[in-house]
């Protein structure tokens, strides 16, 4: 069966989308359109340019922050060089109109608040956009935009997957746990979390169905050492849900 697939952001809790990936092929399911927003969207460019769940796994597993953030420019702490020279080095294509599976990439637009979805044009450029989490990375400029991070518009973009007429899977990587969040980083992070967490309800009623990995809520979203842990709870979530899922999927067909 066909579907599609659109992934929320998280840092490296969106690994936790290799593992629902994982199994979804396994049992027969054919992804024939991605959307993404931050991490969602890196993890959907590689998955639409070929590269199976568990090369991209292995491709994130020896990565270190320092890695993807370097230095930064106006508006942010940190810049995010560093990931697009890496995302030039693993993808086999320059545009987005060029992936073997149609993907459409969510980013805010600074400049006139609201969510832009892109189908075509510059695939590192705007992954990269797609995953500046303002104020912790600066925003990208992109032809005559100014983008930030898509999660804070459109944190799991199902809206833009529509067009393709498949059923819709959404999967949201930031369930959210209570906790008390301690340093100006945690809760910076906790904060646009929680804000970004009333998209997701939105964005959840376009979805036939919708997958939560309940154990990502725990991950840091900038502990690279956890990206294995997301991808097996992503592995254990949906083989949990492939019941529920099917039957869902059955009678949308129906």
């Amino acid at each position: 069966m066909k579907i599609s697939l659109a992934l929320s952001g998280g840092g490296i809790r969106a690994m936790a989308h290799l593992g629902v990936v994982e199994v979804l092929r396994r049992n027969g399911f054919e992804i024939a359109a991605i959307s993404g927003s931050s991490g969602g969207a890196i993890v959907g460019a590689l998955l639409s340019d070929g590269r199976s769940p568990k090369e991209i796994l292995e491709i994130m597993k020896g990565l270190k922050l320092k890695d993807l953030a370097g230095s930064s420019s106006k508006g942010g702490f940190f810049g995010l060089g560093k990931l697009e020279m890496l995302l030039k080095d693993e993808l086999s294509v320059d545009g987005i109109e060029d992936l073997d599976t149609p993907f459409v990439v969510a980013c805010t637009d600074l400049t006139n608040g609201k969510a832009l979805y892109f189908d075509k044009g510059s695939l590192t450029k705007l992954c990269m956009a797609s995953s500046s989490l303002v104020p912790i990375f600066s925003p990208v400029r992109y032809e005559n935009l100014l983008l930030a991070d898509g999660g804070f518009m459109d944190n799991m973009p199902t809206k833009p997957l529509e067009k393709f007429n498949y059923p819709i899977v959404a999967i949201n990587v930031n369930p959210i746990p209570r906790k008390e969040p301690k340093g100006m980083v945690s809760t910076t992070v906790r904060a646009l979390v929680l804000m970004m967490s009333a998209n997701i309800k939105a964005s959840a009623q376009f979805a036939d169905f919708y997958i939560e990995p309940p154990k990502c809520g725990e991950m840091n979203i900038f502990d690279l050492k956890r990206g294995v842990e997301a991808y097996e709870e992503g592995v254990r979530v949906t083989e949990e849900s492939l019941k529920k899922l099917k039957n869902a999927l059955l009678d949308k067909k129906k």
